[in-house]
């Protein structure tokens, strides 16, 4: 039975992390002007990160804001939880 949930779930897996991975790098690595200022390139507004925010979590000069700090936070942990968890049930 295990056997045939790693057949699903490896292709799932690794199609999950190839969209972190492009997400990501839109998110964090594409800037462009918009109508209304900079843009990543997932098209949210940018602002100028809080001191707090660049000092000690490496943050640009530009982010997303709070709320998609921590909602990134949530998907990434999240999914490094869900992938241990998965894994480790799958090797029993």
């Amino acid at each position: 039975m295990k056997a045939t949930f790693r057949k699903i779930l490896v292709p799932i897996a690794v199609i999950w992390f190839i969209a972190l991975l492009i997400a990501g790098f839109l998110a964090y690595f594409v800037t462009i002007p918009g109508p209304h200022g900079m843009v990543d390139g997932l098209g949210r507004p940018l602002s100028v990160s809080p001191f707090l925010m660049r000092f000690f979590f490496g943050q640009e000069r530009l982010w997303a804001g709070f709320g998609w700090f921590f909602g990134e936070m949530v998907i990434f942990w999240g999914s490094i939880a869900a992938a241990s968890g998965i894994s480790n049930w799958l090797e029993d």
